[in-house]
């Protein structure tokens, strides 16, 4: 089917899946009337059962397209030889992130491309937007290290923004505009992606032969952590994650989507039409847009751009994160940021597919509250119809039916997932036991898990509605256990929730009871569950009996081997450093130097005033360290004040 074919299917399945769900359920509400209550969860179900019906028809598409093996490169990348391309920059924008990791992914990656000899082809730039002053003089120190290992021809460029303008949107558009002379293409990563030299060699050349291409995307899989929660996270993207995005690129054609990282960019076309516009009011609804990448790629669409979604190509890994609370924290800073598209579903300009990419962002946050809204109203329904004893065994047997069929179409995907998987992977009876094994396990806890990641966003629109800001901050990226403490702080509140809703429901309707069970021990057991998901002991556990083993646990690729002996050489640079590179700029000549090298080429040396200058020479005079600490970064982007500063220190050295 072409992309016209498959959205038509995909649009009458909906509509079908949606009006007979809607039939069947206002067949269901009394026969003596419907009241106020049932009004409402009827408009409610009908919403909700679309959006399942068009995630299922989506996922369905997929699976089809996938078991008929349309799913083969046409040559194994590995085996490809680079041959001419064109210069391609790596952009990696990083904010307060650990440098020890961001510099040892892309040390990891620039041996990549040497051992296919496209090294010559890529040149990397770390963007960095950092604001505490350690991280950033680590950031600079650790760079200095990793050239020293590989040499002058390694290709890695650094460099430090003074002022954190439009944030990573912002930090990539200074590139454009400043930097990127020499270039026609950009990769765009993330501080925590991991991608094959073989992928990029690739997007390269699909870029190179379509010259009408502006963004290829190249879906992400997460890996290398060790938690239960970031363990169920990574099996789930290797295990469905295929047929949902085969579906997807099928029905978005070269109208697709993009997410930010992993992708390849056109810079002419990027810089051309991708220029954010301001939304009207203010934030968090308004003002500066925070979820940049899908606004991005509409504006490609609309300029005439393809936009595509390289969904043959793996190679391309991030990490997740490890516990519900870091989740939390990332998705919190999400849920705003897609907000915001609500107001540009009906904006002028874009195109179709572009503004149900911007509903979709908007649903994947909204229907939580849609499905408590639901839950709801049901209740009241039955209340206000007086007690369970007026509702016929017809109607308990039709809502449990579009119950069941709701569970299905959630869960046949799944089973897509299980079947694709099996296909490819497992070879014996023993990995298909534990493929099945690992689809199980991962079921039972996103079964737990759903009411509590329901109350979550549910939690996240209403703070965005009432006007709550949002602070984009570094993200938690370190694995760390959840204490019991923890634990009982975060899940009180839903432990709470599902004893009241098990009262409620007892009182409105016992007979659901038994059907609400899966949703109301997530919250009754919220407090152990959060503890389990954050356990790296956990997922270790379930690793050794290949549970939730994903193909890059099993065989760990070169490229994740290459980034383990950086990140140990890395550390071990910085051993002892923590607290010393303020005092280490103005002790070490060497240091100095390349911290003036910087502030040149970045265009970041900002004087400070008279009175700053003469404030920080009174308290050098004896001692440098007495500096204090809120102007540390200031001092950092003087030059001229650094090198006084610099010529004291060393005439103190030598007189003592």
């Amino acid at each position: 089917m072409n992309t016209n074919t498959t959205r038509k299917v995909v649009a009458i399945a909906t509509a079908l899946i949606t009006a007979t769900g809607l039939w069947a359920y206002l067949s269901t509400v009394q026969p003596g009337g419907v009241n106020v209550f049932e009004w409402l969860s009827a408009a409610l179900f009908g919403i909700l059962f679309g959006w399942i019906g068009f995630s299922f028809a989506v996922a369905t598409i997929g699976f089809f397209h996938l078991r008929n093996g349309v799913d083969r490169p046409s040559a194994p990348l590995d085996e490809q030889s680079a041959g001419e391309l064109p210069l391609c920059a790596v952009l990696v924008p990083v904010y307060n992130e650990s440098p020890e990791d961001v510099f040892a992914r892309i040390e990891a990656m620039h041996r990549d491309l040497t051992r296919l000899n496209a090294n010559e082809s890529f040149e990397f730039y770390v963007l960095s937007d950092s604001t505490d002053h350690e991280k950033w003089l680590t950031e600079q120190y650790v760079w200095s290290e990793v050239m020293q290992r590989l040499g002058s021809q390694a290709k890695i460029y650094y460099r430090h923004r003074a002022e954190n303008v439009g944030r990573k949107a912002g930090n990539i558009a200074d590139f454009c505009c400043r930097w990127s002379g020499n270039h026609k293409l950009m990769i765009i990563l993330d501080a925590d992606s991991l991608m094959a030299g073989a992928t990029m060699i690739e997007m390269v050349r699909r870029m190179a032969a379509d010259p009408k291409l502006g963004i290829l995307q190249v879906p992400p899989t997460p890996i290398g952590r060790r938690s239960l929660f970031a363990r169920l996270q990574q099996f789930s993207a290797h295990a469905y994650g295929s047929v949902f995005v085969r579906g997807f690129d099928r029905w978005a054609g070269d109208q697709g989507n993009y997410w930010g990282h992993n992708a390849i960019l056109r810079i002419d076309a990027f810089r051309d039409h991708c220029d954010l516009p301001t939304l009207p009011g203010e934030a968090p609804l308004g003002g500066a847009i925070l979820s940049h990448d899908f606004v991005e790629a509409a504006l490609m669409v609309a300029a005439d751009w393809k936009v595509r979604l390289a969904d043959d190509l793996g190679g391309s890994y991030e990490e997740c994160p490890t516990t519900l609370a870091d989740y939390a924290q990332r998705d919190l800073r999400w849920c705003q940021g897609n907000l915001q598209h609500s107001r540009l579903i009906i904006s002028d300009g874009f195109r179709l597919p572009s503004r149900l990419h911007f509903a979709s962002g908007v649903m994947s946050y909204v229907s939580s509250p849609l499905w408590i809204a639901f839950t709801l109203t049901c209740i009241a329904g039955w209340i206000a119809d007086g007690s369970a004893d007026n509702v016929s065994a017809f109607q308990q047997l039709g809502q449990l039916g579009l119950f069941a069929i709701a569970m299905l179409m959630l869960l046949i995907p799944k089973a897509y997932g299980w079947m694709v998987t099996r296909q490819r992977r497992a070879t014996d009876l023993a990995e298909r036991q534990n493929l099945t094994g690992s689809i199980l396990v991962e079921v039972l806890m996103s079964i737990l898990l759903s009411p509590i990641m329901a109350i979550l966003h549910t939690r996240f629109v209403i703070a965005t509605l009432r006007g709550r800001k949002i602070q984009w901050n570094a993200q938690q990226r370190d694995e760390h256990g959840v204490t019991l403490a923890e634990a009982a702080r975060q899940g009180a509140g839903y432990t709470i929730t599902g004893i009241l809703l098990t009262g409620l429901l007892y009182h409105a309707n016992p007979a659901m009871l038994i059907w609400f069970t899966p949703i109301l021990a997530g919250l009754l057991f919220a407090i152990p569950l959060i503890m389990a998901l954050g356990s790296q002991a956990a997922g270790s556990s379930l690793l050794r009996w290949q549970l939730l083993s994903i193909p890059e646990e099993i065989t760990p690729p070169q490229l994740t081997a290459d980034f383990a002996i950086a990140h140990a050489a890395n550390q071990a640079g910085t051993a002892g450093q923590a607290g010393r590179l303020f005092r280490k700029v103005l002790d070490d000549p060497g240091f100095f130097t390349i911290h003036c090298r910087v502030l040149k080429a970045s265009d970041a040396d900002r004087p400070l005033s008279l009175a700053e200058r003469n404030e920080t020479r009174q308290a050098a005079e004896t001692d440098p360290d007495m500096i204090p600490m809120r102007d540390r970064a200031k001092v950092l982007s003087d030059t001229a004040l650094l090198k006084e500063l610099h010529v004291h220190t060393q005439l103190i050295a030598q007189s003592a």
